[in-house]
């Protein structure tokens, strides 16, 4: 449950920055502003995606910590994990794990959010968004289901397997590099369908 607790916190701490940046600008009318100033639109949109991630990163580090130290001090983490969870190493991959999930996710956010006119509207795409991100994560708690090449390969998925394997330390290298692979492919995927449609005509009718 641990791994997907964090992912669930740091999706809901990138979902309202995006929304805002986005369908927020829009229904404040600020949007057209944006967009003909003299900063090119790709610097813009690289500035809000920079916010979103800070701030989705910034949920997940709290959250992390919070819960190492609730496991730290319970004393709950060394009789499920063993003496070797709370070392620095595993909490430094898991918490890199996590940038690299926000950094797919808030593209994924901001693509999405472009549609919408309004901050409600852009809640509406998003339900859809959060119900599809939680069946796979459910799904990797089912007991027996071993982290093979072909999950390594499926978003959150392949994360919330990875950070299980590293936190009970039965991780290989070969699947955390597939895995890994795989959601930088899919972040650069994401960001670029999100400047597409960042400041296009279709984004702007809102307004």
């Amino acid at each position: 449950m641990i791994p997907l607790v964090l992912v669930l916190m740091t999706m809901a701490g990138a979902v309202y920055p995006a929304i805002d940046l986005t369908a927020g600008e829009r229904e404040r009318g600020t949007m057209e502003s944006l967009i003909v100033s003299p900063t090119p639109t790709s610097i813009l949109l690289l500035a809000k995606y920079s916010a979103v991630v800070t701030v989705a990163l910034l949920t997940a580090l709290a959250n992390l910590g919070a819960m190492t130290l609730t496991l730290w001090v319970s004393g709950i983490g060394r009789l499920i994990f063993g003496e070797n969870v709370l070392s620095p190493g595993v909490i430094g991959v898991v918490l890199l794990l996590l940038v690299l999930f926000t950094m797919f996710f808030a593209a994924l956010l901001l693509a999405i959010t472009s549609f919408a006119k309004s901050f409600k509207e852009a809640q509406a795409y998003l339900i859809p968004l959060m119900l599809l991100a939680l069946t796979p994560g459910v799904m990797s708690l089912l007991p027996g289901l071993e982290f093979s090449f072909l999950l390594a390969t499926v978003p959150l998925v392949n994360i919330l397997l990875l950070a299980k394997e590293i936190l009970v330390g039965t991780a290989e290298w070969n699947l955390a590099m597939v895995a890994v692979v795989c959601n930088a492919i899919y972040a650069f995927t994401a960001l670029v369908v999100a400047s597409r449609l960042f400041g296009s005509d279709a984004s702007l009718q809102g307004s």
